[in-house]
């Protein structure tokens, strides 16, 4: 399973407890060959990081770090053929990992669906 996120995914929805952040929606997440860095690419904006796995998790566990920054973004992530659902707590917030791939009231998740790119 590991070998699907080798690659790259475009954003189709970007859901914040806000509403849907319709500017994020055509950026792309491209998963290094090395299994541990990942780019944010958004017209001639690029952002470097790393991930980390946990399949095992239930649900599957993934952990994002933004460049230098050392905060880590704990999320659940799920994988359906070219459909890959990501749900992150953001930056700077005391929620934890969530637990359900929704974004819930009183909590700062957000939902991310992205689609393999062609």
């Amino acid at each position: 399973r590991r070998v699907l996120f080798r690659s790259v995914w475009k954003v189709v929805s970007f859901e914040t407890p806000a509403g849907k952040k319709e500017d994020l929606v055509g950026a792309t997440l491209e998963f290094d060959k090395d299994g541990k860095g990942i780019t944010y690419s958004k017209d001639s904006e690029t952002k470097k990081g790393t991930f980390k796995l946990n399949p095992a998790g239930k649900p599957k566990e993934i952990d994002i770090t933004q460049g230098d920054d050392k905060n880590i973004r704990e999320g659940i992530y799920q994988i359906d053929k070219n459909t890959l659902k990501i749900c992150l707590c953001p930056d700077g917030s005391s929620d934890g990992r969530p637990n359900e791939f929704a974004v819930n009231d009183g909590k700062k998740y957000v939902l991310i669906t992205l689609e393999k790119a062609k």
